[in-house]
């Protein structure tokens, strides 16, 4: 304790009060006088005792009265307090000073060892008590410190959150325009010459896509935000889809890709195919990356099944430069590559493996690496997937369709960014759908006040008034035909917690920019039926 516990003694003769503190000199306490009940009152208020010792019989004021009034002090209601009396036999006494809350009498003449041991035991269980009471708000300190510290936590991850959505706005924004502006171009029947620059522009611009895009995972993953979803899929589309997508890197780096599906894996499998294809298409881009000549073999193939389920091994095999024995247990940390001279030879985040590895382990499923200097690399990925019943998937008949004509579709682009609205206008254009645009919520709001549409396109971060509120807003109309019309984000982010806002806020669904022109076309091609 960092302070003795203090005794008062209360007593007008002196020498009884200096017979007391010698029979307790050999305990460690602070003992103070008091010699009449006026002047222990005012001790009590100015000072916390552990213990007052009081005599019953004093002129002006007696011991039972001065009790009285200490006790209506609430700091002093439960203070132990023992009466020294030579009257203790008499029952009025006894019974009056227990009616004042006295804990115990001791009798005149004192019995010293009687004396000392009560006094000890009060003494002790102050001692205990204020012992209690610090590690009650050292625990009291500890919690708040850790409430702060969580506060503190979830307003970084807030910021982090926010700092990284708006990136992902900032950059996808400009990424929209120069990914789909190249894929116009490639619509409008290029040269042989054009078309060579227009296909390193719509490469450059996705690989800086995908290094977006591992960011943002990553982020995700570390915050425990990624969701899987279960969905019926082919594994041999899939896997044509990735060979299709990489075939023609490979060929301008004069290697060969292969893929192989074994006969024993199910046509049908559940699970969640983009994110299957995420972590096959960082492998396969991994494995052209570094290797400058031979071939890069992808090989699935059923491994095991049990119940409903069935494992699944796919290899991607290579043979580039290889990673050094001692390098091997590092490839999967982040940040990380083999040396800082493949990071200036081969470009990339060091974050495509990590990011691999834990879409990998998050679904029960495993990821190992051999690897030798000089002959190439294996990266072998087991995982569990569900069987269906299924021996192939119907194709949507739209899907096989070639665009039609969407004409009589009235669609409102609200869209600040002046190129992204030629974007959208442009694609829109080109199926015949009669567009108009609105450079913010504002704007948009106004028009749906005066016009009819059938179907609205919504940007979310805009000045003067932002999608989300013009979407409250055009909600809230009454009488007004557009008040139910679907209403589509266009949005840049790609978090789960904007998705879900998009929802809570009233609108129909959402395409995440960079947007596929496919995915736009079917998002807004079943609204022309209704006319």
């Amino acid at each position: 304790m960092s302070f003795k516990p203090r005794i008062l003694i209360v007593d007008d003769n002196v020498s009884n009060i200096i017979v007391i503190e010698e029979l307790l000199s050999d305990l460690d306490v602070e003992m103070v006088r008091a010699k009449s009940g006026l002047e222990a009152i005012e001790k009590t208020k100015q000072l916390e005792f552990a213990l007052i010792l009081m005599d019953v019989q004093m002129p002006g004021m007696d011991g039972f009265e001065t009790v009285e009034i200490i006790r209506q002090d609430q700091k002093n209601i439960l203070l132990p307090i023992i009466y020294i009396t030579a009257i203790y036999n008499e029952n009025y006494y006894r019974t009056k000073g227990i009616k004042t809350g006295a804990v115990d009498f001791i009798a005149k003449p004192i019995i010293p060892d009687l004396f000392i041991g009560k006094v000890t035991l009060f003494v002790n269980l102050y001692k205990q008590r204020i012992v209690l009471e610090q590690e009650v708000q050292k625990r009291k300190e500890a919690e708040e410190e850790m409430k702060i510290a969580r506060d503190q936590a979830r307003e970084a991850a807030h910021a982090k959150q926010l700092f990284l959505s708006t990136m992902s706005h900032e950059i996808r924004t400009p990424l929209n325009a120069i990914v789909n502006t190249a894929k116009l171009l490639k619509e409008e029947n290029p040269r042989e010459d054009q078309l060579e620059d227009i296909e390193i522009l719509e490469f450059s611009a996705e690989n800086l896509l995908h290094l977006i895009n591992d960011i943002l995972d990553f982020s995700k993953i570390d915050a425990g935000k990624i969701e899987f979803e279960a969905i019926e899929f082919e594994m041999r589309k899939l896997m044509n889809g990735i060979h299709q997508s990489f075939d023609y890197q490979a060929t301008q780096k004069e290697i060969t890709l292969e893929f192989k599906l074994a006969q024993n894996v199910p046509d049908v499998i559940i699970g969640d195919s983009a994110r299957l294809s995420q972590i096959l298409i960082n492998l396969v881009g991994n494995a052209i990356k570094f290797t400058d000549k031979g071939k890069v073999l992808v090989e699935a193939a059923l491994i095991g099944s049990r119940d409903n389920y069935v494992d699944i091994v796919i290899r991607v095999s290579d043979t580039g430069i290889g990673i050094p024995g001692d390098k091997l247990q590092f490839v999967f940390e982040s940040f990380t590559q083999a040396s800082s001279s493949t990071t200036r030879k081969y470009g990339g985040t060091g974050l495509g493996l990590a990011i691999t590895k834990k879409l990998v382990e998050m679904q029960g499923g495993k990821i190992e690496i051999k690897s030798n200097v000089g002959q190439g690399s294996i990266f072998s990925v087991t995982m569990p997937f569900i069987r269906s019943e299924k021996t192939h998937l119907d194709e949507d008949m739209l899907m096989r369709a070639s665009f039609q004509s969407l004409a009589g579709l009235r669609v409102m682009v609200v869209e600040d960014n002046l190129v992204n609205q030629k974007i959208v206008s442009k694609f829109l254009m080109k199926w015949d759908v009669n567009v108009d645009v609105a450079e913010n919520g504002k704007i948009a709001v106004e028009k749906a006040r005066h016009n009819r549409y059938d179907l609205i396109l919504m940007d979310l971060h805009m000045p003067e008034m932002n999608g989300y509120d013009a979407t409250l807003e055009i909600r809230k109309m009454e009488d007004n035909p557009n008040k139910d019309l679907p209403i589509i984000a266009l949005t840049a982010s790609a978090f789960i917690e904007d998705r879900e806002k998009i929802y809570t806020y009233g609108m129909s669904g959402y395409i995440i920019k960079p947007f596929n022109p496919s995915e736009l076309y079917w998002k807004i091609a079943p609204f022309v039926k209704k006319y």
